[in-house]
């Protein structure tokens, strides 16, 4: 008995942190829609969300270590513990993006070691794993977390070794820079309380933030 309920909490879990990733990180980057249902299994949807430019990028959780990898392109911490979800550029020798593979996302075990480690299979595949779709410019992809195929952003090569991804909320086009999911473990099963998406607008170089209440 013991067993089968842990499974269901990380199953339950993953659903929850891979929903809110996939509808509020790459999602919010069309600004999250009253109603959208958290998938799979769960019965949580999105109940609103708000765009606000504020002039500093907001730090969530100071006491979280932040990232610092070459080519990162944005990263999700939860707030469950401090291991955090890093999304990096892959380049080819050239400086080009690696078409077959041209982001590469990993945990950071900053709840421990700080070491670096690969995503599993299950998250791969169901929840955190990125995907990238060719476009006719071979410096160009369009991204989406597997969780969420619908919602989608832009991977854009800026100059040799250097890449961007862009994405809307609103109105506004953005650079995401990090996610904030605040998860409640209150009950048997986790669930989302909220999910703050942080990133730069690019027309007014001012911080911006997407709230996204879930209920």
């Amino acid at each position: 008995m013991t067993r089968v309920v842990t499974r269901r909490r990380a199953v339950a879990r993953l659903g929850a942190f891979a929903l809110a990733f996939g509808v509020l990180v790459v999602g919010s980057l069309s600004q999250a829609q009253e109603g959208t249902r958290i998938r799979p299994g769960t019965e949580q949807a999105v109940a609103g969300s708000s765009v606000t430019l504020v002039e500093e990028v907001p730090v969530v959780r100071p006491d979280f270590p932040v990232p610092d990898e070459t080519g990162m392109l944005f990263y999700l911490q939860r707030s469950t513990n401090s291991n955090t979800i890093v999304y990096v550029a892959n380049f080819r020798d050239d400086g080009t993006l690696d078409p077959d593979e041209p982001v590469v996302a990993y945990w950071r075990r900053f709840n421990t070691t700080g070491e670096r480690k690969a995503l599993k299979m299950v998250e791969d595949n169901f929840a955190f794993g990125v995907r990238a779709q060719a476009t006719g410019d071979p410096n160009v992809f369009k991204l989406y977390v597997v969780s969420y195929p619908e919602r989608m952003a832009t991977l854009k090569l800026v100059e040799p070794g250097r890449a961007e991804v862009t994405a809307t909320a609103g109105e506004r086009t953005f650079r995401p820079l990090y996610a904030y999911v605040d998860v409640n473990e209150d009950g048997l099963m986790p669930s989302v309380r909220e999910v703050r998406v942080m990133g730069r607008d690019l027309a007014t170089g001012k911080a911006l933030v997407e709230r996204i209440q879930i209920e």
